[in-house]
């Protein structure tokens, strides 16, 4: 198969200073010239070349469309393809890769553009798979389902390098790949104790699988892999430096150092070195950005990630298409096994070889079918039944419930629609009521100036018309303005019922939080906490509107005795009347409401008893559940080494068999062709004695 042989293109960026940095008084000693670094320290200027150089004005989009964009079209075409991040902490590796939502990362510019890609090409069949991987002082985490089972790098003929016991899981859409990635990332962050250290050592290797074929076309078709490695380059700063990270420095420096080139390179030192094999030097069209701050704080940071990637710019790869022989390769195995059976079988004594090849091949069969489309499909949803449970063993609750609460980008970008339209009405509301407020204050001077001039008779029946007139024509406002308020409220409980509509329709997603107990509670106190904030804004706009209605009948009833009015002693009672029976009526409303809250405290404390009983009983069950599956498992595990003992036993025996068997068959053929010999001699001596039998003494 020919391969393309390419050297690692290497990419550099400076950040811009930070506002922390620009408090503490730091100056940039980074400047970009073209395609070079140079970094300039107390008078000591340092040049590095790349294949193009990028500062701080630059953005994440236009890095995509120069560099990323022609590398992941060749990802569709069957060629595997390496993103590399290397860098000191805090020198932007995050933001290249995952960006921010003005400006989104590469990764999320590359999930796009890989499904839209997909989805433009109707005569292929796609199979999209996803893994992620963190390394950290050669530990391996499986950071999309983080289980305790112990993590191997393996090296395989038809799998190239791999994990053994990573997570791989198939996708169906860009939503749910960017989902995966987003969930990962939380999870590593989630799973460090100390971010600080974590970030200086720590590397993650994100893993993009695409499996395509032609449809309804018998044409082998093609498989890559697009791998984003989040690399940490050295920190001055941390006195702690991972074993991963200084293997990963002395292989790029052994890789491009021209002082150490033909010697040896140290991909076996680490774990994180030993996955990068096919990126710096193997079967991979890679890209590397070397990423750096320009404070001169960072100064021996910012030279050691530029000199060592660099080094990188003289790596070469050699890059060939990938074709998928996964269904030639288990038919050529099958073939293979039957042909070593045969032999095996029919030897005089079975070979040792023979035995440990035929093993072998059996290995490399199960290993094959493993690579199937319907067997990763099958392992895929076996795993995201798993993961729920690792996720919560692991007590990343608050992980997988901002999981749920994000939901879709699309939910997401609707409920910020509904919130800035809700802010809008929110702002005109409080417009209109200060509008309000201002036209109640003006009539109530201005009928109260007319008490005064009534009681004085200083006015006349123009002047007197021409005051009621205006009073009237305020009262008329302030009633236009009264229904435009109560408008702009309807119109906000129609975004409120959208918001609580849409938030409803997330909920659908709760089905990640199965059987987990603690998190329906937190979910639950979350909805009804906003359910509470709610109502009690529903209540206030109620009070409002009575109050309103009030001052407005209080504006009514001071107009009519300005306007002379009398109110007849029945008239008074009557309104007294009202009055009492308001009072005790607030005074009633005020006593059930204390005993509404009374009850809603005890019934909350009685739940949470409740469910703290119930909680202690899941944990002791969960306990019990996972004591009995570790029983069953050892039951299982020494059944299964006396069923492999029995069944190379019963392997030795058959070939044993298979041996005597045709070693007595040897024998039969050989007494066989005696006896035909002794016969054929019998007939002759018959026939020379005339028909008469010679004696036996004369045969012999």
């Amino acid at each position: 198969m020919p391969s393309e042989s390419m050297n690692v293109k290497v990419l550099a960026r400076c950040r811009p200073l930070t506002q922390e940095e620009q408090n503490k008084g730091a100056k940039s000693v980074v400047k970009v010239a073209g395609d070079k670094i140079i970094v300039d320290a107390a008078g000591k200027e340092s040049s590095f070349s790349f294949d193009a150089a990028y500062s701080s004005e630059s953005n994440n989009l236009q890095l995509y469309q120069e560099k990323y964009e022609a590398l992941v079209q060749r990802a569709l075409s069957g060629y595997n393809v390496s993103f590399l991040a290397f860098g000191a902490a805090a020198s932007g590796r995050s933001f290249l890769l995952k960006g921010s939502d003005q400006d989104p990362g590469i990764v999320p510019q590359m999930i796009d553009s890989l499904f839209r890609q997909m989805a433009d090409s109707s005569k292929k069949s796609y199979l999209v798979t996803v893994s992620y991987l963190e390394v950290l002082d050669e530990k391996l985490t499986d950071l999309l389902n983080p289980h305790d089972l112990p993590m191997e790098v393996r090296q395989h003929v038809q799998k190239g390098i791999y994990v053994e016991k990573l997570s791989e899981m198939v996708v169906q859409s860009a939503e749910e790949l960017y989902r995966m990635y987003d969930q990962g990332t939380r999870a590593r962050k989630m799973g460090a104790a100390d971010i600080k250290t974590h970030r200086a050592r720590a590397h993650s290797i994100f893993s993009v699988g695409i499996h395509q074929k032609e449809k309804q076309s018998s044409k082998l078709g093609v498989k890559s892999v697009i791998n984003v490695f989040d690399l940490a380059g050295t920190d001055t700063k941390n006195s702690e430096s991972g074993s991963g990270t200084t293997g990963l420095m002395n292989l790029l420096a052994a890789l491009g150092d021209s002082k150490k080139k033909g010697g040896y390179v140290p991909y076996r030192e680490t774990k994180i070195t030993q996955l990068l094999q096919d990126a710096l030097g193997g079967n991979s069209l890679s890209l590397m950005v070397g990423l750096v701050g320009p404070a001169d704080s960072s100064y021996h940071d910012t030279l050691a990630t530029l000199q060592h990637a660099q080094y990188a710019r003289s790596v070469k790869n050699k890059a060939f298409q990938n074709m998928d022989e996964t269904y030639t390769i288990i038919t050529d195995l099958r073939f293979e096994i039957s042909k070593l059976k045969d032999k095996i079988a029919a030897a005089t004594e079975p070979n040792k070889d023979d035995v440990d090849k035929l093993e072998g091949l059996v290995h490399d069969l199960q290993t094959a079918k493993k690579q199937t489309w319907e067997e990763k499909e099958r392992v895929s949803k076996k795993v995201e039944e798993e993961r729920k449970t690792n996720l919560a063993n692991k007590g990343v609750l608050e992980w997988v419930m901002d999981s749920m609460r994000k939901g879709s980008q699309e939910l997401r970008d609707r409920l910020v629609i509904l919130q800035k339209e809700k802010d809008q009405l929110t702002l005109k509301q409080k417009e209109k009521r200060k509008e309000l407020d201002d036209l109640k204050e003006d009539l109530q001077k201005k009928i109260t100036e007319f008490s005064k001039l009534t009681e004085k008779g200083k006015m006349s029946e123009s002047d007197t018309k021409s005051r009621v007139n205006g009073i009237q024509a305020l009262k008329e406002k302030i009633k236009q303005e009264t229904e435009a308020f109560r408008k702009l409220r309807q119109q906000m409980k129609v975004i409120q019922d959208k918001q609580t509509a849409e938030r409803e329709g997330s909920q659908m997603q709760a089905t990640a939080m199965k059987g987990n107990l603690e998190l329906r509670k937190k979910i639950s106190q979350e909805e009804l906490s906003k359910l509470e904030v709610e109502h009690k804004a529903a209540l206030e706009e109620e009070l409002e509107r009575v109050k309103m209605e009030v001052q407005q009948d209080h504006t009514d009833i001071q107009l009519r005795v300005a306007e002379g009015k009398q109110y007849q002693q029945q008239e008074a009672a009557a309104l007294d009347m009202e009055l009492a029976q308001l009072r005790q009526e607030k005074s009633v409303m005020t006593t059930r409401l204390e005993l509404l809250q009374r009850e809603k405290d005890f019934v909350q404390k009685e739940l949470d008893e409740v469910h703290q009983v119930h909680k202690e009983e899941m944990e002791l069950q969960q306990l019990q559940h996972f004591q009995s599956f570790r029983q069953y498992r050892e039951m299982f595990e020494e059944q299964k080494a006396v069923i492999d003992q029995r069944y190379r036993v019963l392997l030795e025996d058959a070939i044993q068999d298979a041996v005597f068997l045709s070693s007595r068959n040897t024998e039969l053929v050989t007494e066989n062709q005696d006896l035909r010999q002794y016969i054929g001699e019998l007939k002759d001596a018959v026939t020379k004695s005339g028909g008469r039998i010679p004696p036996s003494d004369i045969m012999l």
